[in-house]
């Protein structure tokens, strides 16, 4: 049982029944020897009007029951009466002569006018006795007089007096109940609100959680969760710089390579020194693109990490700048680059950079997959009111819908066999896109070339 709630009712709900329990056991108790009172003063009462009509006559005791003493017991239960009056030497009187033997097994009444309870044929009755000492002509003779009774009127009657506790306690602990409930859901708000702060975040958002009115006991908490946030914000914010400070120190060694392979062309032109040229080029170009990408990567990680520089940019300019740039590397490979059927005049309130990167990747992605003679082409339409779709689709080898979801990760490149890749590519569109609030989805295209949509919901105009 995991719920804290279910938990704190529990500790406070089955206390509170054990003692209500205990107190309505001990009403009942309470209520079955108020009832046994009553029934013990109607027993001693009908013995009392019994001994007031046994006298002697004809120096002989003789005893009459008046109907008056069974009256005093009469019920509405029908409950059983029985009597008996005795002399001192055994001789029966009235009423049922192995009514003493029934009395003689059980102990003696402890106080004066109370009642005992005895078994008679099979019966629990309530039993009384009292005596009387009778004189005639100088001596004295002693009369014990019993009386009994069932008890159904006695049970009855204790539990027409304990029914009304019971319900009222019983009324009252679902009364604490409901309450305890109602308190326990307004008093645990606190925590669904800190849950839902927290659960509502972006993946990258490590700003620290504050929330207002909160109670002493979370106090702890929070600050524990901001204290591991900015922990994991300085690990991240020391990646960062520890990527920017890499690529940065690798252009200067880069940029003294390309002028020393520049001086070396204009040296003596022999087939060894060609081919070491061609060679150290296309490192030079490879080390230069990894240099890049991941200077972009860390800059889209960067803008991730800080959503508040936002602006709204056309995207029509953006794509033509970014088709130009594209140009000369498509020209070379022979594929040919354009737009396709695309809506006019979208703009979107969202990063520059992060929409600029996610344009370039994907059609340099798409220009260095597709065969020579193929083509790559990019499209902007509107979805929805307020949505964006930016998609870039190729004529290349596409990518099968088993290795969509890891070509994602950082230096994966799927199944390609093409060389010149970083495996970069896609993870920095992925990481822009985040930035920018949007998803990329991979799909095939027509002739089995691939199709990546980029989805903004929101923040679009024109």
């Amino acid at each position: 049982m995991n719920s804290l709630r279910v938990r704190l009712a529990l500790w406070v709900l089955l206390p509170l029944a054990v003692a209500l329990s205990l107190s309505m056991w001990f009403t009942y108790r309470n209520s079955l020897r108020d009832a046994q009172a009553r029934q013990d003063h109607r027993l001693w009462t009908s013995a009392e009007v019994i001994a007031a009509h046994i006298q002697w006559d004809d120096h002989r005791l003789e005893a009459s029951i008046p109907p008056v003493a069974l009256e005093l017991l009469a019920s509405p239960y029908h409950d059983l009466v029985y009597f008996s009056v005795l002399t001192e030497d055994g001789r029966l009187l009235a009423g049922w002569p192995d009514l003493a033997p029934a009395a003689d097994s059980e102990s003696a009444p402890i106080r004066p006018q109370t009642g005992r309870d005895a078994v008679y044929r099979g019966r629990r009755i309530r039993l009384l006795g009292t005596s009387r000492s009778l004189f005639d002509s100088g001596r004295s003779s002693r009369v014990e007089i019993l009386v009994g009774q069932t008890g159904v009127e006695l049970a009855a009657d204790a539990r027409s007096r304990w029914w009304p506790n019971a319900l009222r306690e019983g009324g009252i602990l679902l009364l604490v109940m409901i309450l305890m409930l109602l308190g326990l859901r307004r008093e645990l708000r606190p925590l669904a609100a800190l849950r839902n702060a927290i659960w509502s975040r972006d993946h990258a958002d490590l700003q620290p959680i504050r929330l207002n009115d909160l109670p002493q006991e979370l106090r702890p908490v929070v600050d524990t969760i901001n204290q591991y946030a900015a922990r994991l914000q300085r690990q991240i914010d020391s990646r960062r710089r520890f990527i920017e400070d890499a690529a940065h120190q690798l252009r200067t060694p880069m940029a003294l390579l390309s002028t020393q392979l520049h001086y070396a062309s204009s040296l003596a032109d022999t087939p060894e020194l060609r081919r070491a040229m061609a060679a150290l080029v296309q490192s030079r170009r490879d080390i230069t693109q990894l240099v890049n990408q991941l200077l972009s990567l860390s800059q889209a990680e960067n803008l991730q990490a800080n959503p508040g520089a936002r602006a709204l940019i056309a995207l029509d300019p953006l794509v033509h700048e970014v088709l130009e740039s594209l140009a000369p590397l498509a020209a070379g490979r022979n594929v040919e680059l354009g737009m396709g059927p695309s809506d006019a005049g979208l703009a979107l309130h969202t990063h520059q950079p992060a929409v600029r990167a996610i344009l370039f990747n994907l059609l340099d992605n798409a220009i260095r997959y597709t065969p020579p003679g193929g083509t790559a082409t990019v499209s902007l339409t509107r979805h929805g009111e307020q949505g964006v779709t930016l998609a870039v689709e190729d004529t290349g080898p596409g990518i099968p819908p088993e290795l969509r979801s890891r070509v994602f990760e950082r230096f994966n490149r799927g199944n390609t066999q093409v060389s010149g890749g970083t495996g970069l590519g896609l993870a920095i569109v992925r990481e822009a896109a985040l930035a920018c609030g949007g998803r990329v989805s991979l799909h095939g295209a027509p002739g089995g070339g691939l199709r990546v949509q980029v989805d903004f919901d929101g923040g679009a105009a024109g």
